[in-house]
């Protein structure tokens, strides 16, 4: 997980959809031709997502709710954000060998239902941190930023509850292990500027004048919001 995931600086945010095989769930696959991550779809049917996704519960949890620290949560995530990710793996345009086998057999509308199910699903339990200055040191940063520094508060963006933005295509961040949002952090610090995409760069750019004793404080926060 953790190192197809390094290898896909330009899409990481802090939700990579990492799940099982789908056994056969629809012979599906993107149409020949076109935008390979432009879907079609009609309304999305938050239900038949709930069927569809019966087998991401071996990585992801029951409801998306990952117990498993190395695990990103999917409950609660913002449907833009999840349609996107499954057609880049779809598309191989994401790196992750399970995940690109898991998305070749899904139709658009498949995408489409299963994000429409993972958003309406709630945000799982906070994780515990043993560290109350750490998490306070991160929530001070996440909501104030550090305008000395230049560093832009995370709620801009994220909201102060940390739960994205679905029409700007901002991940939703809340209650996501310390572990898994300190990798992620990791990857926008460090990934050069490729322009083009919006949100990784602005996290590239936020992320930078920061030192790993920030981002672990952050990630302490972003664990633990709720």
């Amino acid at each position: 997980m953790k190192g197809t995931v390094r290898r896909s600086l330009w899409l990481a945010v802090p939700l990579a959809l990492a799940a099982p095989v789908l056994a056969a769930v629809t012979q599906g696959g993107p149409p020949p031709g076109g935008n390979p991550l432009a879907l079609k779809y009609s309304t999305p049917n938050a239900a038949r997502g709930g069927q569809l996704s019966a087998t991401c519960q071996g990585c992801h949890g029951a409801g998306g709710v990952s117990t498993n620290p190395e695990t990103p949560r999917l409950a609660g995530q913002v449907p833009d954000y999840v349609r996107f990710q499954l057609a880049a793996f779809r598309a191989k345009l994401r790196p992750s060998p399970v995940m690109q086998q898991v998305a070749a057999h899904l139709k658009d509308q498949d995408i489409a239902d299963l994000a429409a199910y993972f958003a309406s699903r709630p945000v799982g339990p906070a994780w515990k941190t043993t560290d109350a200055a750490l998490r306070s040191r991160g929530q001070a940063l996440f909501m104030g930023g550090d305008p000395a520094r230049g560093a832009i508060a995370c709620a801009v963006c994220h909201g102060t509850n940390g739960r994205g933005e679905n029409r700007l295509g901002v991940a939703s961040v809340t209650n996501q292990s310390p572990g898994y949002a300190l990798d992620v952090l990791h990857e926008f610090k460090n990934t050069p500027s490729f322009g083009g995409l919006p949100q990784p760069e602005a996290m590239r750019i936020v992320l930078k004048p920061l030192g790993e004793d920030d981002l672990k404080a952050l990630a302490a926060y972003i664990s633990s919001m709720k």
